[in-house]
């Protein structure tokens, strides 16, 4: 087992000298410095922990919980509007396709099977590289 949490390491290491990874960082940096940038991600989860909340409230108030969704939009349409945050989005998207590669290769070595990326589609792109 040691060896299997060795190879592991070497591999998280190896996915961190990639490119994509130090992309997605320095994309992270660039965010970082710009301050309404940064504000407004703060506000955003302080807003998603509110509609956490609102969600398991005992009794959850469907106009709060559709208040708070409308003030997390409106935030994210704000967010899209900054260049650091689309090339932040970008670069993570980059990142989490090469991981997902990583783990299909792994899959396929250990089962000899590859999925099909299009089957059991939930609608998150985030980590997908299938229909698109």
């Amino acid at each position: 087992m040691d060896k299997v949490f060795m190879k592991t390491r070497e591999l998280a290491q190896a996915l961190m000298e990639s490119e994509q990874y130090r992309e997605m960082q320095q994309a992270q940096e660039r965010c970082e410095n710009n301050k309404r940038a940064t504000a407004l991600v703060e506000e955003l989860v302080e807003k998603r922990g509110k509609l956490h909340q609102a969600m398991m409230s005992p009794a959850p108030d469907p106009v709060e919980m559709k208040r708070i969704a409308d003030e997390i939009d409106l935030i994210e349409e704000q967010l899209d509007l900054f260049d650091e945050v689309a090339s932040l989005n970008a670069a993570r998207e980059s990142f989490y396709k090469l991981v997902e590669q990583v783990n299909q290769v792994l899959q396929f070595i250990v089962t000899g099977n590859m999925d099909d990326p299009t089957e059991g589609c939930n609608g998150n792109c985030a980590g997908c590289g299938g229909c698109h």
